[in-house]
């Protein structure tokens, strides 16, 4: 396909952070991959606690099976990757020694060549693009160049999402915890204080998130097992 085009990448950046929604900034970046590679298939995962990989966009059944395979059996170029922040190249999977598990596997699922690239910034590793193609020898060092600088600008734009999204899930949480609140003090004639407690008593008590309790009141009126509301509960 060629060596990585810098308009190309530079649209696609934009691109990326311009949507302002997380799930739809990684549909995009697999779009980009497969479209900007000669792969055929493509996705998306990301690292989570004790390494494990959660399959985040998949173009298909047999992706997303690939993608679990990586993650259930500690094996494959996204496992690779993640942990050595680099981008690995898979000629053909049914042969490749660094993978001896995972890629016959795979390649019974007709996908022959691969890429992982790995998704960091300065702060963390986010995970990896994956694309799959159903030749042996179908994606290249030009992919994989291409592969890694896409990944690159969307390891930026992954991580921009995921902060706002953290920050915007902060505001939420505590608008609806205000509101639950809100509504114990009028029930009750308790102060903001007071109120606040008895929120904190019932997620304690059931073992819930906080936030699940306050919304729980909201939309139902009532706190988790509340058999009396018109009587007030204990702080």
């Amino acid at each position: 396909m060629g060596s990585p085009d810098a308009s190309e990448f530079a649209d696609a950046a934009r691109d990326l952070n311009d949507e302002p929604r997380l799930d739809h900034t990684i549909e995009k970046v697999v779009e980009y991959a497969t479209r900007m590679t000669d792969a055929e298939a493509g996705g998306l995962v990301l690292l989570r606690s004790q390494r494990q990989l959660e399959v985040a966009a998949a173009t298909g059944a047999e992706v997303e099976e690939a993608e679990a395979l990586q993650d259930s059996l500690r094996e494959g170029p996204s496992v690779s990757a993640a942990r050595e922040q680099s981008t690995c190249l898979v000629r053909n999977t049914a042969d490749d020694t660094r993978w001896p598990t995972w890629g016959p596997k795979v390649a019974e699922l007709g996908l022959h060549s691969a890429i992982s690239a790995c998704l960091y910034t300065g702060r963390r590793t986010i995970g990896t693009i994956d694309i799959y193609a159903p030749q042996a020898g179908q994606l290249d060092e030009d992919d994989a160049a291409r592969a890694q600088v896409l990944a690159s600008h969307a390891a930026i734009a992954l991580d921009c999402r995921h902060e706002e999204d953290g920050l915007r899930q902060a505001v939420e949480t505590r608008n609806v915890i205000g509101q639950a609140q809100g509504l114990l003090m009028e029930r009750y004639g308790l102060d903001a204080r007071r109120a606040f407690d008895v929120l904190r008593r019932y997620s304690q008590d059931a073992n819930v998130k906080l936030r699940d309790v306050a919304e729980q009141l909201v939309a139902s009126g009532n706190l988790p097992d509340e058999k009396k509301p018109s009587e007030p509960p204990r702080s």
